[in-house]
């Protein structure tokens, strides 16, 4: 059983993007023996808007009747989408409230802070920051303000790029949002006998080392976050990315790779808004790269 993560949680709506991520997901529960929880949101549906609940019987709603085998059809085709299957039972929770639920991001969130020790897997698709803005983004919402780690799976991932770890990629600043993702970086790769590859961004223009530095500021990180990993048997390589734009040099890094990476990595913690103006290397990791990302608080 893996020591930070008991229950990987993954919200499933039947869509290709879904499927995905409950592929990655049921991989990541066989990884760190942890078990499975398939979660299914019942949205606002539009006729509901003009719908007054105290005039309706649960019982008789065929609107409602109607979202619950949807729900069902939703859990049936994830549990297809998962191959080999689980040997563990894999559990289906249902999301909703006399008016159905109007904000699935806030209700993930919600369902995710009653449970301890674990791990969102969220499906998601490339869009730019306008495409966000106007269609919004329940991914981008969960990622912001979950208090849990949270994997983010991109639809257009082959299924065998999600259902394999060669490599885990751990950009490193030795900040304790970094710590945090050194740990669950270690048990993924001691779970799948992958190799840790330590990325450590410094400014193009920035020496190496400074007159008055006994240690190199990178090393001195790559050894914090060696401590903080343990024991990698496959091993703990150390690279030094050189450049103005973090984000693009992580993503570049992974897809020099093509022993299925994935990129583990710590928040600064920063507001949705403050993240749209400010800018995020996590933030633009997870929309750009191609591959599984997760982001620990």
């Amino acid at each position: 059983m893996s020591e930070h993560i008991s229950l990987v949680i993954v919200p499933v709506d039947g869509s290709p993007t879904a499927d995905a991520a409950a592929r990655h997901a049921a991989m990541l529960a066989r990884l760190l023996q942890a078990s499975l929880q398939l979660l299914h949101v019942m949205p606002l549906n539009p006729p509901e808007l003009s719908d007054l609940p105290a005039n309706r019987r649960a019982e008789a709603d065929r609107d409602r009747s109607l979202r619950l085998e949807a729900a069902k059809n939703a859990f049936s085709r994830a549990r297809q989408s998962i191959s080999p299957p689980l040997e563990t039972s894999i559990d289906e929770v249902t999301l909703e409230d006399d008016t159905f639920i109007r904000h699935p991001a806030r209700a993930i969130i919600e369902h995710a802070k009653t449970h301890e020790a674990c791990l969102l897997v969220i499906g998601a698709r490339h869009l730019s920051d306008m495409g966000k803005f106007v269609e919004g983004s329940v991914s981008n919402e969960v990622v912001h303000k979950s208090p849990c780690p949270v994997t983010v799976v991109h639809a257009e991932a082959a299924p065998e790029d999600i259902q394999h770890i060669g490599r885990v990629l751990l950009p490193v600043d030795g900040s304790r949002h970094s710590d945090s993702a050194a740990l669950l970086a270690g048990d993924l790769a001691r779970s799948a006998d992958a190799a840790v590859e330590l990325l450590f961004c410094r400014p193009s223009g920035k020496p190496p080392q400074q007159a008055d530095e006994p240690t190199d500021e990178a090393e001195r990180i790559f050894q914090r976050a060696r401590k903080v990993l343990g024991d990698v048997p496959a091993g703990i390589i150390e690279q030094v990315l050189t450049g103005e734009r973090y984000a693009e040099a992580i993503i570049q890094q992974a897809r020099r790779h093509e022993d299925y990476p994935v990129i583990v990595m710590g928040r600064r913690g920063l507001g949705t808004w403050r993240e749209k103006l400010l800018g995020s290397v996590s933030h633009r990791v997870i929309d750009q790269a191609s591959c599984p990302v997760t982001v620990v608080v």
